[in-house]
């Protein structure tokens, strides 16, 4: 008789080599996340909310959250949509420029920048800002002040003190750790203005008194390389850095977190529009950060990781087009009402825990181990999972039940047919799964396992009985 060994499923995953060189790590973790009992847990999935004129890119702003109006700006509009979906069109002056837009609140009005005139909306319809502020890809709200970077410059702006409308030429700061353009603008939940160039960052603190409003605290020589990934969050700052490191720095220290997937920020070829946000899903914590216009490894365009910064892993997200992987569908991410929403193209949608398809199209969940190697020649008699079972929406025996498929690789190359079985209709809650034998390695053996099926997926434990040769 064989010998019943757990195979670790908590492994986190591992980019920087190829699969089939891999000894501990995951291979492969696709629209799941490890959750903090060690198991996999399926990524939540989108359902349609609202639907905006066109189809461009949609970016979100909760507005006064978690009490007020979802902000939408879509195709240069401005939409305000209510808890039921109901879309009011708020645009008097577009928001023009092409970039990101980039939202901020002061205590009477929305401001919005995104490479043109910044724009407010304070009343009914946007307008702009004032004539006198500069054109803007960033603007912030600091004790006061509205802050301003300029395009293509190394300076940035600042209005007068609690009168936005005014922008005096002389309230210009300089920029000065390197000589490169501010690309990017944070304010820190700790009030910390933070103005990246792609060879610098520095951060400028507020003078309590004087006719100067800011000061500059330090700068730093790493600089970052796609500014819409800068984000603040767990007591620090992230972004890509211009050596392509996802990194996370507070005051003059930064360190790289994204060390497991550096090969896959490596190979990106176009960082354009590159962006990241903090989501908490299932009570866990995570950074979205996605690359939509660079290849994915499966040739489609794309690229969507989440990052558990307390467990210090990474995972993949995608969507499905034409029956293989593509870009999973957001394009801006936002919180308000107690209930969370991701910008799409020309849609809204909302991220829920009891959904398991991306706005109606297929949401694959996909696990796959390192090659194993520490059990030498052998025969894989059987498999077993424990799941949650009992998912099936109907306990109807004329309907068919959802389904998790599994195969293995056997020395690298040897694979068997996907094995399908039953994740259990309604009632049905016995919870393990036996997959059969699964043949005979003579050095390695590789797990994988799929579930397509709108259905909850919890994945608890993996064992193999392997018989020595």
């Amino acid at each position: 008789m064989g010998q019943w060994r757990e195979i670790e499923i908590s492994a986190k995953l591992f980019q920087n080599v190829e699969s089939s060189v891999l000894r501990k790590s995951a291979a492969a973790l696709e629209n799941c996340f490890i959750s903090e009992t060690g198991g996999h847990s399926r990524f939540p999935g989108l359902k349609a909310f609202a639907t905006l004129p066109g189809n461009a890119p949609t970016y979100l702003h909760a507005l006064r959250a978690p009490t007020g109006d979802l902000i939408a700006v879509s195709n240069s509009r401005v939409y305000r949509i209510d808890k039921s979906g109901t879309i009011e069109d708020m645009t008097g002056v577009p928001v023009s420029g092409g970039r990101r837009v980039i939202f901020d609140e002061t205590n009477d009005e929305l401001v919005m920048a995104a490479g043109a005139e910044i724009i407010r909306l304070a009343k009914e319809k946007t307008e702009i800002l004032s004539a006198d502020a500069p054109l803007s890809t960033h603007v912030g709200y600091i004790d006061g002040y509205l802050v301003a970077i300029e395009v293509n410059s190394g300076r940035f702006q600042h209005s007068a003190s609690n009168d936005f409308r005014i922008w005096d030429p002389l309230d210009t700061f300089s920029a000065d750790g390197k000589p490169d353009d501010i690309n990017g603008l944070l304010v820190s939940p700790y009030r910390e203005l933070l103005l990246t160039g792609v060879e610098s960052v520095e951060q400028f603190e507020r003078l309590p008194s004087g006719t100067t409003p800011f000061f500059r605290r330090w700068s730093v020589g790493e600089g970052v390389l796609a500014p819409y990934t800068l984000c603040a969050v767990d007591q620090g700052n992230f972004a890509i850095n211009s050596t392509y490191e996802f990194v996370r720095f507070t005051g003059q220290v930064s360190e790289a977190i994204g060390d497991d997937i550096q090969a896959t920020f490596e190979s990106v070829t176009d960082w354009t529009d590159a962006w990241a946000v903090p989501m908490q899903i299932k009570g866990q914590k995570f950074i979205l950060l996605q690359i939509p216009n660079s290849l994915n490894a499966y040739g489609t365009m794309g690229i969507t990781c989440l990052y558990d910064y307390r467990q210090k892993k990474w995972y993949n997200l995608f969507g499905w087009e034409g029956g293989v992987p593509a870009i999973w569908p957001g394009t801006s991410y936002e919180e308000i009402w107690g209930r969370r929403f991701v910008g799409g193209k020309g849609r809204i949608y909302e991220l829920d825990t009891a959904v398991y398809q991306n706005a109606g199209s297929v949401q694959r969940v996909l696990g796959r181990t390192a090659p194993m190697d520490q059990f030498g020649p052998s025969f894989v008699d059987n498999v077993r999972m424990r799941v949650k079972r009992g998912v099936g929406l109907s306990a109807d025996e004329e309907d068919p039940p959802p389904k998790i498929a599994f195969r293995c690789v056997r020395d690298g190359s040897r694979r068997t047919k996907w094995k399908y079985k039953s994740l259990g209709r309604m009632g049905d809650e016995y919870n393990t799964i036996q997959f059969g034998a699964m043949g005979h390695a003579i050095s390695t053996w590789q797990f994988e396992w799929m579930v397509t099926d709108p259905v909850s997926v919890e994945i608890v434990k993996l064992e193999a009985e392997f018989r020595k040769t």
